[in-house]
């Protein structure tokens, strides 16, 4: 067990000398364990060296499988089988190459995001790019979508963090930029949520995807854009208000949140059938399967307590649903279309699997074997090196999470 601990030692330090020689050294190089607040728990049956190589190990697989470059500097993420990508992609990858620390590849993606700007705002990105006649060119209407950008923005504070902003990128700058456009144009300033992107008007505008509420991004850019750090505050509260309504109104016994919700009187509701992509967009759907990383993320960095208590039970729930078997866990459940926590597929999927991971570290003593399982689970027990661009992108953001490796900028 020591001679395997101290090999794996071994590889993530050789990792650490790879990535960041390839630029400024690192101020928080990979691996950096962050102090987690009382309450918060991380597996006990592997070491923290064990963790740390398998985020290298992880790391290495995903940029082989999906980063691209096409030369001149302009890295992007390959999203599917006919070379596209999308900006949530991109946000994925700047944020994984900023923990990392690798800067090489931050900054090639960094001048590829800022090559693709929506129509609507010049620092906001494209939501889709094709690959034609060698070259990457925005598809699908030039607007945005609302994750892609907060993702960038945090990713762009991660970056400032780690190698100052004296270079040739102005992190802190660029970061600004792009907040500033969020609230510009992907902001509903009349009840302070999320909209789905820059083209969000008219009754779309009364529309959110919890999948976008990064508690933690939000908190992060109150700090950092003092000016409007109300504004960020305002965001935060009504994100808690609205998952708290949902866990008092249909998610009593589950915490599920689900695709997209409308505004009706005074609250949030799951959407009736479909809204954009499908009849379960009222539901636990592979938008909302972010949303037990994404909700848990503001208690597990920052000790946030506002919406713990639905953190908690849905860490409860699925445990109990799934017998303590993660591959039980299935890629589906109803929120407003069926019974709430009903699944409605009969296989599983890790973008489902891997965000239980982190939800499992908000819930204590009684989730510790659940979460040592999940590890398991989402490392090899139960899925390979390789699924697909959107399972494999949010594996890694949770295994950096469950490690101890994600801090706050």
């Amino acid at each position: 067990m020591r001679i395997r601990a101290f090999a794996a030692a071994l590889a993530v330090f050789a990792a650490v000398v790879c990535w960041s020689s390839s630029g400024s050294a690192a101020n928080r190089p990979f691996p950096f364990h962050t102090t987690l607040p009382a309450g918060v728990i991380k597996p006990t049956h592997v070491s923290q060296a064990d963790m740390d190589a398998a985020v290298t190990r992880y790391y290495t697989a995903w940029k082989t499988n999906y980063l691209r470059d096409l030369g001149g500097g302009g890295s992007w993420i390959k999203y599917d089988d006919t070379n596209s990508t999308v900006s949530e992609a991109h946000g994925y990858g700047m944020v994984l190459a900023a923990y990392m620390a690798d800067k090489a590849v931050f900054d090639s993606m960094a001048r590829y995001f800022k090559a693709h700007p929506s129509r609507n705002a010049a620092h906001l990105m494209a939501w889709k790019q094709t690959l034609r006649d060698g070259e990457m060119v925005d598809i699908e209407g030039r607007d945005s979508a609302t994750d892609g950008d907060l993702d960038i923005a945090y990713a762009l504070l991660l970056a400032h963090v780690q190698w100052g902003s004296g270079g040739a990128i102005k992190y802190k700058a660029e970061a600004l930029k792009v907040m500033h456009d969020i609230l510009a144009q992907e902001v509903n300033t009349t009840t302070w949520t999320l909209k789905p992107g820059d083209w969000a008007s008219g009754s779309d505008a009364r529309h959110t995807r919890p999948s976008d509420f990064m508690t933690s991004h939000l908190l992060a850019f109150a700090k950092a854009d003092t000016a409007n750090a109300g504004k960020w505050r305002k965001i935060y509260n009504t994100v808690a208000a609205i998952v708290n309504h949902q866990f008092t109104h249909g998610s009593e016994d589950t915490g599920l949140m689900p695709d997209f919700m409308v505004k009706s009187g005074a609250n949030f509701v799951p959407v009736p059938g479909k809204y954009l992509e499908s009849r379960h967009d009222g539901d636990f759907s592979y938008n909302a399967c972010r949303t037990p990383w994404r909700l848990s993320m503001s208690y597990i960095l920052e000790g946030r307590t506002e919406m713990l208590p639905a953190l908690r039970k849905q860490a409860n729930w699925i445990r109990t649903k799934t017998g303590g078997v993660p591959k039980k866990i299935r890629a589906g459940y109803f929120v407003r279309n069926g019974v709430n926590g009903q699944s409605f597929v009969n296989y599983d999927d890790l973008a489902f699997t891997a965000p239980f991971a982190v939800n499992a570290m908000t819930g204590g003593a009684a989730s510790q074997a659940w979460l040592n399982k999940l590890w398991t689970s989402i490392t090899g027990g139960d899925y390979g090196r390789r699924q697909d661009y959107f399972g494999d992108a949010i594996r890694m953001q949770a295994l950096l999470t469950v490690s101890g490796n994600w801090w706050q900028p």
